[in-house]
């Protein structure tokens, strides 16, 4: 199975950035646009894996939610990934809460280089992915439409089997870890 771990966002700012989505892609052409089921921040790629390593990612992560607390996020801007002038990825990136969401993937990746796993060599930089461009393209800063001031707690972290179908890829959550209730 295909898995990976990430952060949850709430449905009304899925809501939002997919009414947000509708609108960039009247200005940005080629793109496949995320369906809003499928917007959350990665924190982890497994990709192909047995049933039982699932299990053991888990049992890893058992316990994280006692060490981080549910934390506020506030939207900052669409950008790209890994520049707009060869423009992969179409994001959105945070203003806020950015320290807390590096703090969960650094422990994250502590627990699993445990089961072997092989940790990120690439700087994490929380996102939401929009869209995806087959073709590396040049977007102009004009064509990202400004973001609503949006701020929001993400609460939980899901272990999800990712299933790709004809109509796009569909999400199973697996195990889901619900962040202790930051009272601020």
């Amino acid at each position: 199975m295909r898995a990976f771990l990430a952060l949850e966002l709430p449905a009304e700012i899925k809501e939002y950035l997919a009414v947000y989505t509708r609108n960039l892609s009247k200005s940005i052409p080629q793109v496949k646009w995320v369906k809003p089921e499928g917007q959350h921040v990665t924190l982890k790629f497994f990709g192909e894996i047995a049933e039982d390593r699932a299990q053991e990612i888990g049992a890893a992560l058992a316990g994280l939610e006692k060490n981080h607390v549910s934390f506020i996020v506030g939207l900052n801007k669409t950008g790209a990934f890994p520049d707009l002038k060869r423009a992969r990825v179409i994001v959105v990136s945070f203003q806020e809460g950015v320290d807390n969401a590096q703090a969960i993937f650094h422990d994250i990746e502590n627990r699993l280089s445990t089961l072997g796993i092989e940790k990120e060599k690439r700087p994490f930089i929380p996102h939401v992915t929009l869209g995806r461009i087959r073709v590396p393209a040049p977007l102009l800063r004009r064509d990202m439409l400004p973001l609503e001031e949006k701020r929001f707690f993400l609460e939980s972290l899901v272990l999800y089997r990712s299933t790709l179908t004809r109509e796009g890829a569909t999400y199973t959550p697996l195990q889901i870890i619900k962040l202790e209730r930051n009272l601020e």
